[in-house]
């Protein structure tokens, strides 16, 4: 459209000016040709017996072409601010004798009307319609104090094209076309690589394992990609290294903590004995938990197509048939491509927390031309609006008494949280105002 707009007034002032300056050579070409041929026959005539004149006047009458004799001159409106009139006129003063400078009348009048209205000429050029002028001259003849004796000429004066005519109306949609068509395929040129840039960015967004991104296409365009995956080698890299950190970690931490359990088993009290396998349980827990979410990460579970729909209703058929009260308003069959034993992780855990923290759990699921919605909701407690953003932290708990029976871990929505981001969607938490937790987790189709 750039391209388009700037080109197309370039093209009609180009358009302009050439038919001002064609106009112009036309007009002096011509006004020097109708000159010399009117002085010619004004010579003449004033040059002949006062008896001849008529006789030569008939002669010299043609269409479009009128020559006759008046006492007076018949040009009354003598137009001389009009620049065509002045050099004309020169012109007349050229071919004539420079000495007798005869006084010279000139009118130039649009045919079409014998109106004056300024405005008649805009109707002919809005209609592209040529037209033509009348030019109208008195030459006085005989010297001056004696009779005189007006020789009146009236010639058509062919008019060009107008500005906005057939054949430049046809030019301007050549130009159109022609740059439409060369700019059409210059931006596909472009455009074509960023949206392999902006497919490969969002792609990112799911999977860090996606192939890299190919460098072709313009040389910016080409320097863009490459940086591109040096990003991606260089966060592949990063969550590989702290993945591997966190399992050579919690790896190393079991060793002391299966030389605990058997150094426990020699404490004597068996109060004391009780609470340190307790803790150790706990530590064994929170391992385990670390352990998992570490492996969001790192997993490289491939992708395939299934039913989400009955995915989540197995969930909640398996924790109603374990006592817990689910209910879920199952609508129809929903096909996202994924990594099931992920996101049903992730699912599992929105349930558990809801019955955890509540005393039931009301699932329900929709979808639209663009993402997924499932909604978790309980009629718990609820979490504190300043504590809402905070709880997917890991390790972060609601629960300041860090018991791992009614705050957990404190990763369970780290986890969802990561695989909600890993298949390019997002989990959010909101108070309900009957009371409760309301967990969305929104996945892109």
């Amino acid at each position: 459209m750039v391209l388009l707009i700037g080109l197309t007034l370039s093209h009609v002032i180009s358009m302009a000016i050439y038919s001002s300056d064609r106009a112009e050579v036309l007009t002096h070409i011509g006004g020097r040709d109708t000159a010399q041929h009117l002085s010619h026959i004004a010579q003449m005539i004033d040059s002949s017996p006062p008896a001849q004149r008529n006789a030569l006047v008939t002669a010299v009458n043609h269409e479009g072409f009128n020559v006759w004799l008046t006492d007076e001159s018949p040009v009354t409106h003598d137009l001389m601010p009009k620049p065509d009139i002045k050099f004309l006129r020169n012109y007349l003063h050229e071919q004539m004798n420079a000495t007798k400078k005869p006084l010279i009348h000139i009118r130039v009048r649009d045919a079409h009307t014998e109106s004056a209205d300024q405005w008649h000429w805009l109707d002919h050029w809005l209609q592209g319609e040529a037209g033509h002028r009348e030019l109208h001259v008195s030459i006085r003849l005989g010297e001056k104090n004696t009779q005189e004796q007006w020789l009146n000429f009236t010639i058509d004066i062919p008019q060009s094209n107008p500005l906005w005519s057939v054949t430049s109306i046809m030019s301007m949609l050549a130009m159109i076309l022609a740059v439409a068509a060369f700019s059409f395929w210059v931006v596909r040129y472009l455009t074509v690589p960023l949206r392999g840039f902006a497919r490969a960015a969002t792609r990112l967004g799911k999977d860090v394992d996606a192939p890299p991104l190919e460098e072709n296409g313009p040389q910016e365009i080409r320097e863009a990609a490459a940086a591109f995956n040096e990003m991606q080698a260089r966060l592949k890299r990063l969550i590989q290294n702290r993945t591997q950190m966190l399992a050579a970690i919690s790896h190393d931490l079991r060793t002391p903590i299966t030389l605990l359990r058997l150094r426990c088993e020699l404490v004597d009290d068996s109060e004391e004995r009780t609470k340190m396998q307790v803790t150790l349980d706990d530590m064994e827990k929170m391992i385990s938990s670390t352990m998992e979410f570490a492996s969001q990460d790192a997993s490289e579970e491939e992708r395939r197509k299934l039913d989400l729909t009955a995915m989540v209703a197995s969930i909640c058929d398996d924790m109603s048939d374990a006592g817990y009260d689910v209910s879920f308003d199952e609508p129809e069959k929903c096909h996202y491509e994924c990594r099931p034993l992920s996101l049903q992780r992730a699912l599992v855990n929105l349930v558990d927390n809801a019955l955890k923290y509540g005393s039931k759990a009301n699932v329900t699921m929709h979808c639209d031309h663009i993402h997924i919605y499932v909604t978790i909701e309980d009629d718990g407690p609820g979490i504190p609006g300043d504590k809402l953003d905070d709880v997917f932290q890991p390790f972060f708990r609601c629960d300041e008494s860090r018991n791992p029976e009614t705050g957990g871990s404190g990763l369970g929505l780290s986890v969802v949280k990561s695989v909600a981001h890993a298949h390019g969607g997002e989990v959010r938490l909101s108070n309900r105002e009957e009371g409760g937790l309301r967990a969305e987790l929104r996945l892109p189709l």
